[in-house]
């Protein structure tokens, strides 16, 4: 697993190489721009070489780079909020196209009171939209969720469905997290192998990210409350487990832990080096 954190674009999105350096990882999440906002200020051309001189001045590849979408986006909705969603997502995979970041990863959306099924048919018609009107390169990944309220992708089968019936299937994979799985009622815990093996036999190589997360609530909770490696309720055993999967050797392992500071995950990175080859 190639090891990072979701680092801060704050000062500009080439300050996150430098912070993922610090923090000693080889992979990075970020923003393409404000998480809590529907459009932002377009990316400079000097933004966008700072940023591939940053990525070859730490020493990078911009293929351990994955970005996160913006936390308003819902391609399950209707009426003004899916013309906000659409132009909102189409903006930040423009970005990623021009950073050449390889993986976008995002929650498949809410359905808001119309059914799983119906949701689902939303969210194929509005990533086909994307992909057949815009052409992006950037690979769409599918994000696990822990299923609070209406929210889609909590259960596999799900967000096979999505990959399996788009027309752009080639672009669509799946981000894991192992937060998000143990409270949609996945026991990764007790039942690792037999949750992964299925996990790998319906995706294989489109398992790209893996969001790397304890949980402060129990299986099945559908609550979604990250913890600190080795502080929540799946503890250090599983971790060692999964960092030692050599199923897993090269996707990108991202932290979104809550830590204290937003710049720094040295400390829960360093956990996550020293469990690799200690009885994995």
């Amino acid at each position: 697993m190639i090891l990072g954190a979701h680092e801060s674009i704050a000062g500009g999105i080439y300050n996150s190489i430098k912070r993922g350096f610090d923090d000693g990882a080889e992979s990075l999440q970020i923003f393409v721009k404000s998480s809590n906002r529907w459009f932002d200020k377009p990316l400079k051309e000097s933004d966008v070489e700072k940023y591939f001189t940053s990525l070859t001045k730490y020493g990078f590849l911009n293929t351990n780079v994955c970005a996160h979408s913006s936390y308003l986006i819902n391609m399950a909705s209707e009426g003004e909020t899916y013309e906000k969603s659409y132009s909102s997502m189409r903006d930040e995979l423009t970005r990623c196209d021009m950073l050449k970041i390889p993986y976008y990863v995002i929650h498949p959306g809410s359905h808001l009171g119309a059914g799983v099924e119906e949701g689902l048919k939303k969210v194929i018609k509005f990533v086909d939209k994307l992909y057949e009107e815009n052409g992006f390169k950037v690979m769409t990944l599918f994000e696990t969720t822990a299923g609070q309220g209406t929210n889609l992708g909590s259960r596999l089968e799900e967000i096979e469905y999505l990959i399996e019936n788009s027309r752009f299937s080639e672009k669509l994979g799946i981000c894991l997290d192992s937060c998000h799985l143990y409270s949609a009622g996945y026991d990764i815990l007790n039942n690792y192998d037999s949750v992964f093996d299925d996990v790998l036999k319906r995706f294989g190589d489109k398992v790209k990210v893996f969001h790397i997360n304890d949980t402060k609530k129990a299986l099945g909770s559908r609550v979604d409350r990250h913890d600190l490696i080795g502080k929540g309720l799946l503890g250090l055993e599983f971790f060692k487990k999964l960092v030692n999967d050599r199923r897993f050797d090269s996707i990108l392992g991202i932290l979104e832990t809550p830590v204290s500071d937003v710049h720094t995950y040295k400390n829960e990175l360093e956990i996550l080096k020293n469990l690799i080859n200690n009885g994995g």
